[in-house]
């Protein structure tokens, strides 16, 4: 969790209103409340007092949090508010040095906003996280300083900010929960017998401290409110996002069902003249998510409904308008800051929806964690509603849109279905079949469900608004970065090698880049009128031509002067993407994401969360998404968060989402050889849930997996002696095997070859050559005592080889470890997969002798050639070192390791007389790579001796490169 530190410094205040008052300062954060003394009898009083506020929580949380600071007239009987001044977290954290430094705060009063300021309050305010530097900044001590030259507001924010009114329109939400969480509720409605909805949702929304709410809809899960919430603010504000939370209101107590945040930098544009616009939103919907909706009376996810984490299932959504109306000429009519809540009038207007099929086939379930047991598992997709078992719609329902004459159109939905299932026949089930889970040989810990040659597939059918342009839009912009990203790492392998090659490598990528942004421009200009485009898709669209023609500009001038240095231009374009990647996100949702949840024996136990953009199909390719028919593999995790590895399984599934109408699209890019299996309706149980498709894959290849572990670096240190005794576990498909374990080091040079025989692979063998299955690498802590410690992982996928190809060996590459959000290191190692030929399976290439314990050792021609290096070192001295444990450090001494050897410095035996060493220069001999790419890392580790021999870790530092030596 994110821990900042909130320190506020109130310096002086000048120009209070009032006569012979005791102004005294008083600063809000949260729950939290302090104050400065009070000065008497003064309008500029001189305080020069330091306050600090510690927080915890998640970083975007914390970014809300408002700081009030108000002026107060100190009395006898209570104080008198003289004026008052508000600015969030995130708006401080996104200054220069995450601070205000002595900038003038104006106050106004919020009940009186007419009147104009109140006085100037001179202060400093700064975040800092943890191990954060703070940036001292000289003050400046001038009587005469101009105020408003220095007024604290956010760099390029006008000095004189009009009042504004911001107006949030609540029309409609739909497919609430319609269970309340409340115990007591639930119990007295389960007495009456009361089979109604069981939600009373209301909205709240919350903007710059303030709070509106709507009012209450009865027993209702689709509820209609047509009402407007109206904030006043000061514009530009120095607040960023609107949260919005739909409640439902208990008889004990309220409870929160789901919460959206809306960021305004995402929904205006603040560049001057024509190009910026103020913020504009919708009418559209939001998708909301939170917990999984499971009726159970405890609600032991309440935080995901509260907008901590990310949510683990669909909600419902909500249909709302956000737009600002600047007050100019005088306020009129608003003496008060309060928030007004009204009802307002709405053009009824029939939303078009279009039905959509999603379709997807499990190839491979592996790395059930052996917690979840032997019950028989199932899996379940799921979007929106439409094909959510506990709380949806099945999988084929048409979903109950009603008509005007309040007939429901049953009739018609069942020819229509008869017309689509002609040309693709496939019955609705969202969920797998159930089946016992196996344990993987070689690791006790993961199970496998043995799909073998017959892959499960599920379909469901859903039914949204039709907006997907926007999606489309965002899955063109999110390539083009993804383009320019590759090929920006290109350029940075490339300079290592030559300066001519990458620069020509920038050229082109740019020139690829003009030409994308083009191409973009004219299908964006084409798209036809009569879409409902609301403002903002408009402005975006604006915003689209400007951000890629000024690119576009750029890279033309760039062609010309050919002077500029290529670190300028791989600055440009890292600036570029991070444009782009703000634009791709898109705020006015359509389709929601989809969910992947295993159940065991009908309990959920983990999700995967795939966005719809990612899935979604498009005759053009540009505009389809990247793992649209596309076989990827998705780690399964728990929602509730405990530390270390928390997948719970691993799943290979061809996964597809779009328009009915594109029906027969959908199979076109599964591994080709499959029969489709159909289940046979004629059994006398028709009523029972349907069985779902499979696809039968008839011929089994086998292959040979050699996972050649060469070493890793930079591992996470685990013991307490500041390294690990590291381990890798490989898993592949359904096998598992596990390396030696090499004590004492943060760069374990394992050196083994890991020998997976005879694994079966169904469908067409090019396709396995083009598309196989990913490893999963992880790596542990050998503990002598008690569970191994996990300390992160990497995901390889091999290099094929087929049986009627020329054999040559793979090479080692890096792979980046994760353990969790941090980065743990790279793995150095090469994995290659070889058909076993089935006229004379021992024709693979020749293997290396294994040693005594039967461990084979990574073959010659795949090794890297070492040849000796020598390592010298000069020991200067050691500075600046913190207190470790409460002590401070008296005697420390250095250790500088590389593979496997190192040396020591002396030990200083006094710190705090001379830091320096005795013993200067020290050196020792390295066999090291001739690959200047695979040099193993230099760890460079200080301990400090205590007394009677103990030793304590002061701090490590790993150096990566040595090439700069």
């Amino acid at each position: 969790p994110y821990a900042p530190q909130i320190a506020i410094t109130i310096i002086e205040a000048r120009q209070l209103v009032g006569e012979n008052i005791d102004p005294v300062v008083i600063i809000e954060i949260g729950d939290e409340k302090k104050q400065t003394t009070v000065k008497e009898g003064t309008n500029a009083p001189f305080y020069n007092e330091y306050f600090v506020f510690d927080f915890i929580g998640p970083q975007l949380f914390l970014f809300d949090k408002i700081i009030n600071i108000s002026v107060m007239h100190n009395k006898l009987i209570g104080s008198v508010l003289i004026g008052s001044f508000k600015v969030d977290l995130g708006t401080v954290y996104g200054e220069p040095g995450h601070q205000f430094c002595d900038k003038w705060a104006l106050l106004t009063d919020p009940a009186d906003i007419r009147t104009g300021a109140k006085g100037y309050l001179k202060c400093d305010i700064s975040v800092t996280g943890k191990g954060d530097a703070i940036q001292a900044t000289q003050k400046t001590a001038d009587a005469e300083e101009q105020i408003e030259k220095n007024l604290l507001i956010p760099k390029g924010f006008p000095s004189e900010r009009p009042w504004a009114r911001f107006y949030v329109r609540i029309y409609k939400a739909e497919g609430l929960p319609k269970m309340n969480s409340s115990i007591m509720a639930n119990v007295t409605k389960a007495f009456i017998g009361d089979s109604k909805d069981l939600v009373d949702p209301y909205v709240v929304v919350m903007f710059a401290g303030q709070m509106g709410r709507t009012t209450v809809q009865k027993n209702c899960a689709d509820p209609v409110w047509h009402e407007q919430i109206i904030f006043k603010e000061m514009f530009p504000p120095l607040c960023r996002r609107v949260k919005i939370q739909i409640w439902d209101e208990g008889s004990m107590n309220d409870v929160a069902l789901a919460t959206h945040f809306i960021d305004l930098k995402k929904i205006s544009n603040e560049q001057d003249g024509d190009k910026g616009f103020l913020p504009t939103f919708g009418p559209a919907w939001i998708n909301l998510y939170g917990s999984p909706r499971s009726h159970i009376l405890m609600d032991d996810h309440q935080e995901l409904n509260e907008g901590f984490g990310e949510g683990v299932s669909f909600r419902g959504r909500l249909f709302i308008e956000i737009a600002v109306e600047i007050l100019s000429g005088g306020a009129h009519k608003m003496n008060s800051t309060e928030v007004e809540v009204e009802s307002f009038d709405v053009v009824s207007e029939v939303e078009k929806f279009e039905e959509f099929l999603l379709f997807g086939t499990f190839f491979e379930a592996t790395m059930i964690d052996r917690k979840v047991g032997d019950k028989p598992i199932t899996f379940e997709i799921s979007v929106g509603n439409f094909g959510n078992i506990t709380d949806g719609m099945s999988a084929g329902a048409g979903g109950k849109k009603k008509t005007r004459d309040g007939e429901e159109e049953e009739s018609l939905l069942h020819e229509k279905e008869d017309e689509i299932s002609h040309d693709f026949r496939v019955p609705l089930i969202s969920t797998t079949p159930p089946e016992k889970p196996l344990i993987t040989d070689g690791n006790r810990n993961y199970q496998y469900l043995p799909y073998g040659e017959r892959k499960p597939c599920i379909c469901v059918k859903s039914y949204w608004g039709n907006q997907t342009f926007r999606l489309y839009s965002s899955n063109i912009l999110e390539k083009m970065a993804d383009h320019l990203e590759e090929s920006l790492e290109q350029v940075k392998d490339l300079i290592k090698v030559s300066e001519i090659a990458s620069e020509e490598k920038m050229r082109t990528t740019l020139n690829d880049f003009i030409n994308q942004s083009r191409a973009f421009i004219t299908i964006a200009e084409k798209n036809p009128k009569g879409l409902n485009y609301t403002a903002l898709d408009k402005k975006r669209l604006m915003l689209f031509k400007q951000e890629l023609v000024c690119v576009d500009a750029k890279g033309i001038i760039q062609q010309q002067k050919k002077k500029i240095p290529l670190d300028e231009m791989m600055r440009e374009t890292q600036s570029f993407i991070d444009k782009i990647r703000f634009l791709v996100d898109e705020p006015q949702n359509t389709v929601p994401d989809v969910f992947i949840w295993m159940l065991s024996s009908n309990k959920r136990v983990a999700y995967a969360r795939v966005p719809a953009k990612n899935i979604l199909y498009s005759p053009v390719k540009e505009q389809r998404g990247k793992d649209c028919g596309k076989i990827k593999t998705y780690f399964l995790k728990v929602s509730k968060r405990p530390l270390g590895w928390t997948v719970q399984a691993k799943v290979d599934i061809y996964l597809w989402l779009g328009p009915a109408s594109y029906a027969h699209n959908i199979m076109e890019n599964l591994p080709v050889g499959y029969e489709t299996e159909l289940p046979s309706n004629t059994s006398p149980g028709h009523s029972v849930v349907p069985s779902p498709a499979c696809l039968l894959y008839k011929t089994p290849h086998l292959f040979q997996l050699r996972a050649h572990m060469y070493q890793a670096r930079g591992l996470i240190a685990a013991d307490s002696t500041g390294l690990s005794d590291p381990f890798a576990k490989v898993t592949f498909t359904s096998h598992c095997q596990t390396t030696k374990i090499i004590s004492q080091t943060l760069s374990p040079t394992w050196n083994q070859m890991l020998l997976f025989n005879s694994v079966v692979l169904h469908g067409d063998r090019e396709e396995i050559a083009q598309f196989p299955p990913e490893i999963v690498i992880e790596l542990y802590d050998d503990d002598a005592v008690g569970k191994a410690e996990y300390i992160g992982s990497t995901v390889a996928v091999p290099v094929v080889r087929l049986a009627d190809q020329n054999y040559e060996p793979p090479k080692l590459a890096y792979h980046p470890v994760y353990c969790g959000n941090l980065s743990g290191g790279d793995l150095l190692a090469a994995f290659e997969l070889l058909e076993i030929p089935e006229s004379d399976p021992a024709r693979l290439p020749p293997l290396d002798p294994p040693d005594v314990g039967q461990i084979y050792p990574v073959p010659a021609n795949i090794r890297p050639v070492l040849s000796k290096y020598r390592v010298e070192v000069l020991f200067w001295g050691v500075r600046e070192l913190k207190k470790v444990q409460l002590l401070s450090v008296d005697r420390p001494q250095v250790f500088i390791e590389c593979a496997g050897k190192g040396v020591k410095s002396s030990v200083i035996q006094s710190y705090k007389k001379n830091p320096n060493f005795s013993g200067l220069a020290d050196w020792f001999e390295v066999e090291l790579p001739e690959n200047e790419l695979l040099h193993p890392p230099l760890s460079i580790c200080v301990v400090d001796w205590r007394a009677f021999g103990r030793s304590t870790l002061v701090g490590t530092h790993t150096i990566n490169c040595l090439k700069q030596f």
